[in-house]
């Protein structure tokens, strides 16, 4: 059996259908001809992807989005400083987490700014987020370096007001994506979730059917490790049969030196 390549996917919501019925023990309603989609296993699965894949950072899901230009009157209705979401999204694509988004400055433009030399070709910088609240001594300023943003609504709001164009692009995780077919939709999550997948659908189904000792049962089993609770709040961080489960991106960073950037900021 050959591995998968790194962040595809490998099976289909059909395919944990099984799965499924089985975490419910088999149980003949638990099928996909119910004359109501809603009481279909499938749509039990989906509705765990929805919540986990919003919740939770996962590279087959992770991409970059185009390289956008901002600067004075580009905006929204021509604004300097408001600009839409979408402008920073693959075609098609809604979104659920989101990295910073990354501004391109020329050497002069960051030595301008105070961050290389103006020798320097070009550096990428991550802006900082701020609150909508603590963002509006910025937004009104004209004729700086957009460093900071927010999001409001359907908008990013850059602060200060870029005086000149910059280059942006976004790193985000795109909303699973589900067919009009729900059993051929592709599951875009590691094979190490699919027991969890399985899990919290047959704890909907469980729900649906009104067999709610089950349902408590199997949202016990899912959050199986006790080490994974938030300190001072009693509840559990994480979903996993065994142990907490741990996200690709901290696997990927587990042997290497954390820097610590100290700093305050308002709100």
């Amino acid at each position: 059996m050959m591995l998968a390549a790194p962040a595809t996917a490998t099976l289909t919501i059909g395919d944990l259908i099984n799965k499924v019925k089985a975490d419910l023990q088999n149980r003949s309603d638990v099928n996909e001809t119910v004359s109501n989609p809603e009481m279909r296993p499938s749509a039990w699965i989906r509705d765990t992807l929805r919540e986990l894949s919003a919740n939770y950072p996962f590279e087959e899901l992770r991409v970059t989005g185009p390289l956008v230009t901002i600067g004075p009157g580009l905006g929204w209705n021509n604004s300097n400083y408001m600009y839409p979401v979408s402008m920073f999204l693959n075609p098609g694509d809604d979104v659920t987490l989101t990295e910073d988004p990354v501004i391109f400055l020329s050497g002069t433009q960051a030595a301008s700014a105070g961050i290389v030399a103006i020798t320097s070709n070009v550096v990428g910088y991550a802006m900082d987020y701020l609150t909508p609240k603590a963002i509006q001594s910025l937004l009104f300023i004209p004729g700086g370096v957009p460093f900071k943003y927010t999001r409001y609504g359907n908008m990013f709001w850059f602060g200060s007001q870029p005086g000149q164009n910059y280059n942006v692009y976004l790193p985000y995780q795109v909303r699973h994506p589900f067919n009009p077919s729900l059993v051929s939709t592709p599951v875009r999550m590691p094979q190490d979730w699919f027991d969890i997948i399985a899990y919290g659908a047959a704890e909907r189904g469980a729900i649906a059917l009104r067999w709610n000792d089950q349902a408590a049962f199997i949202h016990t089993i899912l959050y199986g490790d006790p080490k994974s609770m938030i300190p001072g709040t009693g509840e559990l961080a994480r979903p996993g049969l065994i142990a907490g489960k741990i996200l690709q991106q901290e696997r990927d960073r587990r042997v290497s030196a954390v820097q610590v950037i100290p700093g305050a900021q308002r709100y």
